[in-house]
């Protein structure tokens, strides 16, 4: 055998080796094409699908891969913009991935991940496109849903925080000692005095200003001043009956409105609460001693007048005790 007859059957033992490994890598992608958990495609530039597997037929509504034969791809995009702008990107990157919304045979509309590759031929053009869809429309709705959910979750937050503040507008409580505040006691008093008015009851007013509370303030802190607030209001809720109006006007002021009867009087009152004060001063060791100054109005049911009518008369004579006590 001459050296031409051997270099042509070593040619032939070549192109038969190479034949038999390119059958055995097609078998091997073919295998993985099939076995893949997603769909899995090989289409032209021009939309022709030249290999699907079962996965991708499916996906797509169809029984298996042969159906998608005859079928360009770009009938199941629901907008063919996202095609051609997939495949400008494919022109540049060569690969990448996107979502977008595809129609499957029955009409329904699945969204899509898109993981695609360009593959180029030897003249340097792009042959074919290879790559897998992920159907991730359950995925997409369940994320759809979270940020809707979301959405209405700080809708409801904020009309939530708006109505605190309203209800925060409208509060008949102060905050610190839960007693009325001025448009509570102003609110409640007005409707007894016109209950005081129809039963020709007595009714008594007393103004009431906490001493030193500054002071207090100034010398040991607002924590310290927030305590005597808070023991005076105790005090009174004590010293009176439940049915009686008590509150909170602002800073250091303090107002009571009271039904007389035989147990409880103007005189009666105001040495219970004295007594209560006196007992608190004693039995507390605290750098300050609680003392008020106050002023005394009285509802004559005959000669009916406002709350607020009652509130200046109380406050002037507070006031003059107040003065009493600093010329004192």
């Amino acid at each position: 055998m001459d050296n031409q007859d051997l270099d042509i059957k070593n040619l032939v033992q070549e192109r038969r080796s190479r034949e038999l490994r390119l059958r055995d890598s097609e078998k091997r992608y073919r295998d993985l094409l099939e076995h893949l958990p997603v769909g899995g495609y090989l289409t032209t530039p021009s939309g022709r699908i030249i290999e699907a597997n079962n996965n991708l037929a499916n996906l797509l509504g169809y029984d298996c891969p042969g159906d998608l034969k005859n079928i360009n791809v770009n009938t199941f995009y629901v907008k063919q913009a996202d095609r051609k702008e997939h495949l400008k990107k494919l022109d540049i990157s060569h690969t990448f991935f996107s979502e977008f919304d595809l129609r499957r045979k029955d009409g329904r509309t699945i969204c899509v991940r898109d993981f695609p590759r360009a593959v180029l031929g030897s003249d340097g053009n792009i042959q074919h496109y290879t790559g897998i869809l992920v159907d991730v429309t359950e995925q997409r709705e369940t994320e759809r849903q979270l940020h809707k959910a979301l959405v209405e979750l700080e809708t409801s937050n904020r009309e939530r925080q708006t109505m605190i503040a309203k209800l925060e507008s409208l509060s008949l409580l102060d905050d610190l000692t839960k007693l009325y505040n001025r448009r509570g006691f102003l609110a409640e008093s007005r409707e007894r005095l016109e209950k005081s008015q129809r039963t020709k009851t007595k009714v008594f007013f007393l103004f009431m200003d906490l001493d030193n509370l500054k002071w207090i303030n100034d010398s040991w802190g607002h924590q310290k001043g927030d305590q005597a607030l808070m023991s005076f209001s105790d005090i009174l809720k004590k010293a009176l009956r439940r049915s009686d109006v008590k509150g909170r006007l602002g800073g250091d002021e303090f107002a009571i409105l009271v039904e007389e009867s035989e147990g409880l009087t103007p005189e009666t009152l105001l040495k219970r609460l004295q007594d209560k004060i006196d007992n608190f001063n004693r039995e507390n060791k605290l750098p300050f001693q609680l003392s008020i100054s106050m002023g005394l109005s009285f509802y004559d049911p005959d000669h009916p007048c406002s709350i607020d009518e009652l509130l200046i008369r109380a406050d002037k004579l507070m006031y003059e005790q107040k003065r009493g006590k600093q010329q004192g």
